[in-house]
């Protein structure tokens, strides 16, 4: 009898030992498990927020093809678009101003033929700043003329 009950003491010392090995570890782990996972969704929500800029600002690497680059070309100047419309707007219902002359630049204008971009733009005013349209086509048609 004391034989079983020596047995039974062992094992239940070891199947106890082994749940609270387990437990501890988990307890122990917890902390650095939610710390990581915070530390990863606030990188990834910085990183999500910061690349339109980062695209924007960065150059174009040597050596890229040239879709590349238009494909770049028109990002950015989608992104300057948006950030800029209703000054845009106001710039091309008068046919000159600085986001328009901004506007020029980005889209590769050639500076002798800026004068003529501003004019179309204002004489293509009522197309592109239709309050009809959504605004997504509306930014569009401003990049499109640009480009």
């Amino acid at each position: 009898m004391n034989t079983i009950k020596l047995w039974g003491l062992l094992f239940g010392t070891l199947i106890l030992s082994g749940c609270v090995t387990e437990a501890t570890v988990e307890l122990t782990k917890a902390p650095f498990d939610a710390t990581t996972a915070l530390t990863n969704g606030t990188s990834n929500a910085v990183g999500e927020l910061l690349e339109p800029t980062q695209k924007f600002l960065s150059s174009t690497t040597p050596g890229t093809v040239a879709i590349d680059r238009l494909t770049r070309a028109r990002e950015k100047t989608e992104l300057f678009v948006g950030y800029s419309y209703e000054h845009l707007q106001a710039d091309s219902a008068r046919g000159s101003g600085e986001h328009i002359a901004s506007l020029a630049v980005l889209a590769g204008i050639p500076s002798d033929r800026r004068s003529r971009f501003q004019e179309n733009m204002r004489e293509a005013y009522a197309t592109m700043f239709n309050d009809s349209l959504p605004s997504r086509e509306a930014r569009l048609r401003v990049v499109n003329a640009a480009l």
